[in-house]
Parts: structure tokens; C-alpha cells; sequence
């Protein structure tokens, strides 16, 4: 039976892997787990084993706001480390957007080389985000082995993370051209909320939360002190509001000190 698609996607979570190679298997396995559970709306999960230009061509389908990726991948690292990373849209040659290209017709899978030829198409999504199992055994074999399979854990943890906190990183994506100009009269609220966009970004970059949950507040005392900034209409009010109710959710979801 086929799945049902949402009609929008905010977030496509996508298992990059080598069929029945061990270890490389992982994302087709994290998928099989993911699709079984809940995620909420506008969450898609599919495996992307297929060749790098067919999953440019499903990416400028779907057009989700977010891509995340999860696989097994080796790194040089100890077998079972997990790595989450935010990457940032490759510039690439003409001449590596042809070898990219090239490696994808023969059918060689790497979630690199998905992103590689997504963007050299203009298919990669606004965010992207990998997050990968160094693998312990590559040979032909159905099954992870133990560092493997205790690293899927914490990798499928990591994914649960990143789609929960995706519309509040969309949300502040959409603030930072509105408040990086002089459109807006300074005010203690309009810096609490730079200052809250800083530390955002630092959580897209690094999945730390830092000083968040503290600039979220200064922004509410900001509000409540001045009612926010000369110049801010009814998109502004509505987003700012909109990112206050977000984190206030994701904080008793993730259960975030403040």
C-alpha cells in the first residue's frame, strides 16, 4: 500500500544507503523505523537508495522547505560516532557539477553526491542537515553491527530533533531579512529578538540550544515593556508572536531548561 503524501512538505526525511551492505544499510533501516511513527504534519519520510539525479528530480517535486538526510557514511571516525551537520550550499565548478553528475548515472549513492547534484539542479531545499553513523562493517550482509546499531539510536533521535524543531528554524529564516535593516526604530524588544536570531542560527549550526530559551524571554519582557517597534505592521507582529509560541513549545516538548 502506498503511503499517503501531505500536500505539503516542510520537511523531507530521506535514508541515503547501499542495499544490504551491513553497515551502509543504515538509512534504508532508520526509514523503516521513522515511517512507523508520528512525526506530525507536513513530514515526509522515503528512502533515497536511487541514483543521485532521480532524488534531484523527487526533491524538485516534493519542494520541501527542509531536507534531512540520514545514513551510514564512513568519515574516518570510531565505528558507531554520529555526526549531525548543517550544510550549506555547495559552489561547484562546472566541471565537478559534471563529474557529480557523472558518478549519479552509475549509480553510485552517497548522500554528498545527492546534495552535490540536488543543488548543481536547483533542487536542494533551503536547509539541509546530515545526520550519519560512521559504520564498522561495508561488506555484502543484511544487518547492522553493534557500534551500528547503537549509533541508529542516537542518529534517529537526532532526525525526531531536527523535524521538530524545523518550523521554528523556517520561522526565524523568514524574520532575519525583516529585522536586519533600519526598516524597524530600535527598541529593547527588536534587539532581544536580533539577539534571539543570533542564537537560532547557532541551533541550525550546531543543535545547541545555548542562550535561546534567556533571549526568548527578553524578548517577551521587551514587548510587555514598549509593545515592540515603530515601523512593524501586522506580518511583523504576527511572526514575532509566532516564534515566541514555537519556542514556548519546543521547550516544554524537549524539556529545555531556561
Amino acid at each position: 500500500m502506498t503511503r499517503p503524501q501531505p500536500a505539503w512538505i516542510g520537511v523531507l526525511v530521506g535514508g541515503v544507503s547501499e542495499l544490504f551492505q551491513s553497515d551502509l544499510d543504515l538509512g534504508r533501516l532508520a526509514v523503516e523505523r521513522l515511517q512507523a511513527e508520528d512525526l506530525g504534519p507536513g513530514v515526509l519520510v522515503e528512502e533515497l537508495h536511487y541514483g543521485a539525479v532521480a532524488v534531484a528530480q523527487r526533491l524538485e517535486d516534493l519542494r520541501p522547505a527542509a531536507l534531512v538526510l540520514v545514513s551510514a557514511v564512513r568519515r574516518g571516525h570510531s565505528p558507531g560516532t554520529v555526526l549531525r551537520r548543517r550544510l550549506d550550499h555547495p559552489e561547484l565548478t562546472p566541471a565537478q557539477v559534471q563529474a557529480a553528475v557523472g558518478d549519479a548515472v552509475t549509480g553510485y549513492v552517497h548522500p554528498d553526491l545527492v546534495v552535490e547534484v540536488a543543488a548543481a539542479l536547483g533542487a536542494l531545499p533551503p536547509r539541509t542537515v546530515a545526520v550519519e553513523v560512521e559504520p564498522a562493517v561495508t561488506g555484502s550482509g543484511e544487518g547492522l553491527s553493534r557500534p551500528a546499531t547503537a549509533g541508529l539510536e542516537v542518529a534517529l533521535d537526532l532526525v525526531r530533533a531536527e523535524v521538530r524543531r524545523a518550523p521554528l528554524l523556517t520561522l526565524a529564516g523568514e524574520l532575519w531579512p525583516l529585522v536586519g535593516d533600519d526598516r524597524l526604530a530600535d527598541s529593547t524588544a527588536l534587539t532581544a529578538l536580533r539577539a534571539l536570531l543570533e542564537e537560532l542560527a547557532g541551533l541550525d549550526r550546531d543543535g545547541r540550544w545555548g542562550r535561546t530559551f534567556a533571549c526568548r524571554d527578553q524578548l517577551k519582557l521587551g514587548i510587555a515593556q514598549n509593545a515592540g517597534s515603530a515601523g512593524m505592521d501586522h506580518r511583523d507582529w504576527g511572526l514575532w508572536w509566532a516564534l515566541v509560541e514555537e519556542l514556548d513549545r519546543l521547550e516544554a516538548v524537549e524539556a529545555v531548561p531556561s
